[in-house]
């Protein structure tokens, strides 16, 4: 039989060599576990400025969108007030000549049905009606009903500037809501 110190000295080795195997246990656990937590922190992380990211890239697709709306709209109001513009000048000619008259008139009629067609409701009804105010007064002869229609073609381009400006606010409305 070995003796009390030989039996002695194997439960030291043996206590060690348990408390050795625990506490290479308990660390390894701390490594996975803490493993663990860095690796769903990091999810988490990439989670949200991935959401982040969608968000920022809806934000700038909506207000894009609405840019590209507005700068129509504009290109669209200024071939119609160019129009307008050239077809106006002609009562400043010393000799208007119908066939220029009415060739820009042709032209005035187009651009505005095509900016109707690519404005809001306020101002592409404003415009129709400008529109067919002018035709409405080209055809006159009689001198009153000209300046009659005139004045109602003068009153409808001050509605017109209105109801184009409040469509450029009701555009900085909708790009300000992107955000939301």
């Amino acid at each position: 039989m070995p003796s009390n110190e030989v039996m002695e000295s194997k439960k030291l080795e043996v206590s060690s060599a348990i408390a050795i195997a625990a506490l290479t246990g308990a660390l390894t656990l701390a490594g996975v576990m803490s493993t663990s937590l860095v690796g769903w922190i990091s999810s988490n992380q990439t989670a949200k400025l991935s959401e982040r990211a969608a968000k920022l890239a809806e934000r700038q697709a909506c207000v894009t969108r609405i840019d590209l709306q507005e700068q129509n709209l504009r290109a669209k109001a200024d071939i119609f007030l160019s129009a307008l513009g050239s077809y106006l000048a002609i009562d400043g000619h010393k000799i208007p000549k119908d066939e220029v008259k009415d060739s820009r008139l042709d032209e005035l009629l187009k651009a505005g049905y095509a900016f109707s067609a690519y404005a809001p409701s306020g101002v592409s009804e404003t415009t129709q009606k400008m529109v067919v105010r002018l035709k409405n007064s080209a055809a006159q002869t009689d001198a009153a009903k000209i300046n009659e229609y005139n004045n109602a073609v003068f009153e409808s381009y001050k509605q017109w500037n209105l109801d184009f400006q409040e469509s450029l606010k009701a555009s900085d409305i909708s790009r300000s809501k992107c955000s939301l």
